[in-house]
Formats: C-alpha cells, sequence, structure tokens
C-alpha cells in the first residue's frame, strides 16, 4: 500500500483516481474546502516541515485560508511496526480526523484555547484508509519544555495550571498530554494541541489529575540539564492553580 507520504501528488487528480480523497470542513470552510490544499508539493518551498513535538508529518503552510498548519496521521507504538500511516476503516463517523475536526470546533465553540480546524481530509485503502488535518495556526512562541529548558523559575506554570483546569471543567480529555503540546502563545496565553483520540463529557475526576502526571512525566524525560526538584516546584505551582481554578476561584488565563 502507498505510504501517505505518496498521498500529496494524488489528491490534486483525486476526481480520477478509483480512491477519491473526502472532505471534512470545519463549519467555517463548508462549501469552501478544496482538497489541493492538503497537497504538500503545492506549496513548494513555503511548506516549512515541523521538526519538534507529536509522531507525524506536520508543515506550516499558508493559502486561501491564510496561516495554517498541515498534519498527516501517522502511527505511534506497537502497531506502527505494521504500518506507520494506515488505520483500520470502520466507518467514516470513525475516521481521525472527522472526530478530531469536531472535537477542535466543539472547544472553540467553547472558549478553550485549540487550534481552530479549518478541514480534515482521507482516502480509503480496502480496509484501511489515511488521513490528514488542516488547522489554523497559532502565534506561537514555545512549547512548555522549551520554556522549561530556557529558563523554569520563569516557565508559565500557573497560567498552565489554570487553562488545564478550563479543559477539565469542560469535560475534555486529551490522551496524550506533554510539555510539547502545551504551547505559549505570542501574547503569552496557553493553547493546547494535538487533540487526536481526545473525547469530551467526563465529569471531573482522577482522570484530570492522571492527566497533569502525564504531563510532568514528559517534563522529567526531557528535562536535559535542568535539576528535578526545580520541575517538581514548578509542578506544584501548576497543582495550586489547577485546583484554585477548579474549585472556581481562579481566573482564565
Amino acid at each position: 500500500m502507498e505510504g501517505l507520504a505518496r498521498l500529496p501528488r494524488m489528491i490534486a487528480s483525486a476526481t480520477t483516481d478509483d480512491r477519491p480523497i473526502r472532505l471534512h470542513p470545519g463549519m467555517a470552510w463548508r462549501d469552501r474546502a478544496r482538497p489541493e490544499w492538503f497537497d504538500v508539493s503545492r506549496y513548494g518551498a513555503n511548506a516549512l516541515p515541523i521538526g519538534v513535538g507529536g509522531r507525524g508529518d506536520a508543515w506550516y503552510v499558508e493559502g486561501p485560508f491564510g496561516a495554517g498548519v498541515l498534519r498527516h496521521y501517522r502511527r505511534g507504538g506497537l502497531m506502527a511496526r505494521f504500518s506507520t500511516r494506515h488505520y483500520l476503516w470502520l466507518g467514516e463517523r470513525r475516521v481521525r480526523c472527522v472526530r478530531e475536526v469536531e472535537l477542535l470546533e466543539a472547544l472553540v465553540a467553547a472558549g478553550l484555547p485549540v487550534p481552530a480546524p479549518i478541514a480534515g481530509a482521507w482516502r480509503r485503502e480496502g480496509l484501511f484508509y489515511q488521513a490528514a488535518l488542516l488547522m489554523a495556526r497559532v502565534p506561537v512562541r514555545a512549547d512548555l519544555m522549551s520554556l522549561v529548558h530556557e529558563d523554569v523559575a520563569k516557565a508559565p506554570w500557573v497560567s498552565v495550571g489554570a487553562t488545564l483546569a478550563r479543559f477539565h471543567r469542560f469535560g475534555a480529555h486529551h490522551p496524550d498530554l506533554n510539555a510539547r503540546n502545551v504551547l505559549q502563545r505570542s501574547d503569552g496565553g496557553i493553547t493546547v494541541i494535538d487533540w487526536d483520540r481526545g473525547t469530551l463529557g467526563h465529569a471531573p475526576g482522577r482522570w484530570c489529575h492522571e492527566e497533569i502526571a502525564r504531563l510532568e512525566r514528559s517534563l522529567m524525560k526531557y528535562r536535559r540539564h535542568v535539576p528535578a526538584a526545580h520541575i517538581r516546584d514548578g509542578m506544584g505551582r501548576l497543582r495550586a492553580a489547577w485546583r484554585e481554578a477548579m474549585s472556581g476561584e481562579g481566573t482564565n488565563r
């Protein structure tokens, strides 16, 4: 089976391919999204690879939608030994990009800081499919891991804790929260990215603490020269801000 790296050149001729590209646009792009937006080769040198975070192919791109991020879904873990780019077809409602577009739209509608979805695209190949997602680009200063490396004492621990509480109070579960997908925007606010496999509708509970513990483990794993005690101190500040915001006493940050 052809890898998703081959997909960009085939999208433009989707009308003649016996495996057509399907689109699932965000509400703002209904009837306007185009398959060629997922054709990396069309952007030429203006498609800038994103080298940090995530496990998939991703690029900064610009088009009629403005500044965006194009990401191809790739597997990790054990299943990646069989295929890094193919997912089992279980129906359109289970397609990864369809679910992520709809989740992001719900989070944006709730006023939560995530990238606005533009469209998802997928192509079925027998029992499998490949997928990609196009999102609006968030003006970013740095991810949390980089900020900790830069100055652990000045990292935005309090803002991150308060922001995570906003998601948790809304019942939004992030299955892969780590120090690379928590971003500080250029305006100082916090945005959380990479919501693949995320879910809604959860009452706050143990899972919230498990998410924060996962974030802490990622900081410890990639801390390099930063003393572990300093990260524990920062996480203490993050948890205190989280508890305050969960109680309704904190402010949105």
